[in-house]
């Protein structure tokens, strides 16, 4: 059975739009990130209702879920597996605020994606616990005859998973960031092989 998962990402919050590193830091939607969303629901009349629809857990990313399930009975489930990338002692500070503070460090997470902000977490380790997330929910779908699920998650944690459906490192997932509200469609064939959608 061939699935396909609509990758989403959240609607804009106020840090988006100040462009602060906001990785598991609780920030809600704004009106524009809610209106995103609506918009977005409209977009895939088309497509909806979803049989499946798995949020991180983080409250932006469960409201913009929400907000695409109005009017039908689809599930909502949530998974920390689906989180932002964590980025520690970064949090709520753009990046201005943080050369000033950690010139050295930001650089090298620019050139080799290694971050060693205090309490943060390596590329490495967000590939890993969104791609074994995916895997679980993907045999979960098989299990239950899904076949068109929504993943709603963040711009890091997106991207880190599209680079493990592609077979490409972690350090690669700058070439795959979404905006907000961006979708990418995964999709799974009855092999289990995974591949983007055209």
């Amino acid at each position: 059975m061939t699935k396909r998962f609509y990758l989403i990402r959240h609607g804009e919050t106020d840090w988006n739009a100040l462009r602060k590193f906001q990785g598991q830091s609780e920030v809600p939607l704004n009106e524009n990130g809610r209106k995103q969303a609506e918009e977005l629901a409209l977009a895939l009349q088309g497509v909806l209702p979803f049989d499946l629809v798995v949020a991180s857990d983080l409250g932006r990313a469960v409201e913009t879920a929400e907000i695409l399930c109005r009017g039908y009975a689809t599930p909502i489930e949530t998974d920390p597996g689906f989180r932002e990338m964590a980025f520690g002692e970064w949090e709520g500070l753009n990046e201005k605020e943080i050369r000033e503070r950690w010139p050295a460090d930001l650089q090298k997470w620019f050139d080799s994606g290694d971050l060693i902000a205090e309490g943060g977490e390596s590329q490495e380790a967000l590939y890993d616990r969104v791609w074994q997330s995916f895997r679980r929910w993907s045999d979960q779908a098989d299990s239950l005859g899904y076949e068109k699920i929504a993943i709603v998650s963040h711009g890091g944690s997106g991207s880190a998973l599209v680079c493990a459906v592609l077979g490409e490192p972690p350090q690669a997932m700058h070439k795959y960031m979404m905006g907000n509200t961006g979708v990418r469609v995964i999709v799974v064939n009855d092999e289990g092989k995974c591949s983007l959608a055209p």
